[in-house]
């Protein structure tokens, strides 16, 4: 039978039976390729502190508690058109700590991306990269804003800058390759958590994919501070199984290393820790400032078979001074988009230590977070 024939009954046969079939013509039409999305959150806290009266910041308070509270919203939008894709990230936040009121409005992303073809592609504006394999840390997120590991999944605001990315794959051990080149400014205006002056910054990446092993080699030159050089690695030896590591240094003799694992169990037990070597003190301005720190995090996706429910506990261990802070939460997510985390925490340590010596001992904080 002549194929067009073939053809032609067979459309004259989905006609006839498609209302036997449910066929619904405008779930075609809603399968059509969309030119923009967006997704973002909304999110409440509420945290009740009780102070830690061995600190020597208590005498800055001398009260037994405090509240905090926190308002924060998030979009994200992209635009495609043609070879060319818009992105925004756009954050509000509110703080009231212990009736200390502050907000902040962010841009924290606005950028173009310009995709010549599979191989190559270009992107302007301000950008956050993302680099780095760790969790909790990462030595060689030279161009990003230092993570917090209280809070290691929060939106960052990035530095305006000029990517060139190529990207190849190959039908080999070494399955992808890529390479990226970034330029950035600085001046007192511009880019400045970077360095607040007029300088020049290259940041440069190299990624390969040998079999199922991530390697990452970065470098970072600026004509103003120290250059740093950096490696990362992650690989699964299993598919519940994965390794990590990162090892970063510069010209002024700083280096820090990394090293984690992820795995889950058969039961759903994730399990992520990592260790954190930096070989010279911070400011202990910013948090996680001295040497060594090993931290684990543990979370049980439906205890008991209790649906909707996970249950995970964090240790945040100073290994240098032996303090450390510890959290057990619970987190439901049986109403759509919205979770609801309860957690509790409390420090230990002596008075001189990281954690010992913290305004708060321990504290009860409820978040409630409703994404789209």
């Amino acid at each position: 039978m002549n194929k067009k024939i073939l053809l032609f009954l067979v459309c004259i046969n989905t006609l006839l039976y498609s209302e036997d079939f449910g066929f619904d013509m405008s779930e075609l039409e809603q399968m059509e390729v969309k030119s923009y999305e967006y997704s973002g959150y909304i999110k409440a806290e509420q945290k009740h502190q009780i102070l830690n009266e061995s600190s020597p910041k208590y005498n800055t308070k001398n009260k037994n508690s405090m509240d905090s509270y926190l308002g924060e919203a998030y979009l994200n939008f992209k635009y495609y058109k043609n070879k060319y894709t818009f992105t925004t990230d756009f954050m509000a936040n509110y703080e009231n700590i212990d009736k200390s009121e502050n907000h902040n409005y962010n841009l924290n992303q606005a950028i173009v991306n310009y995709k010549y073809n599979d191989n190559h592609q270009i992107t302007l504006g301000k950008k956050t990269s993302k680099w780095g394999k760790g969790y909790f840390f990462n030595p060689v997120a030279f161009i990003d804003r230092k993570k917090d590991p209280n809070d290691p999944e929060a939106s960052k605001e990035g530095y305006t800058q000029f990517n060139y990315n190529y990207n190849k794959v190959y039908n080999t051990q070494i399955q992808n390759a890529s390479f990226d080149a970034v330029y950035i400014k600085t001046t007192s205006n511009l880019n400045d958590d970077l360095y607040n002056k007029d300088s020049n910054v290259m940041a440069l990446k190299s990624y390969i994919l040998y079999k199922n092993v991530d390697i990452d080699f970065v470098y970072f030159y600026s004509d103003e501070v120290a250059n740093k050089v950096g490696m990362d690695f992650s690989a699964n030896l299993e598919t519940n199984f994965e390794i990590h590591a990162e090892y970063a240094k510069d010209d002024d003799g700083y280096d820090s290393t990394l090293f984690g694992v992820k795995y889950l169990t058969n039961s759903d037990l994730t399990i992520i820790s990592e260790y954190f070597y930096q070989n010279e003190i911070q400011s202990n301005t910013s948090p996680f400032w001295d040497r060594k720190y090993f931290i684990n995090k543990f979370t049980q996706k439906e205890p008991a078979d209790l649906l909707y429910l996970s249950v995970y506990y964090k240790n945040s261990l100073n290994l240098n001074d032996n303090s450390h802070q510890n959290n057990f939460g619970i987190i439901y997510t049986g109403m759509k988009n919205l979770d609801i985390d309860f957690s509790v925490g409390k420090y230990f340590g002596n008075s001189t230590s990281e954690f010992g010596s913290k305004l708060v001992d321990k504290f009860t904080w409820l978040q409630l977070k409703y994404s789209f």
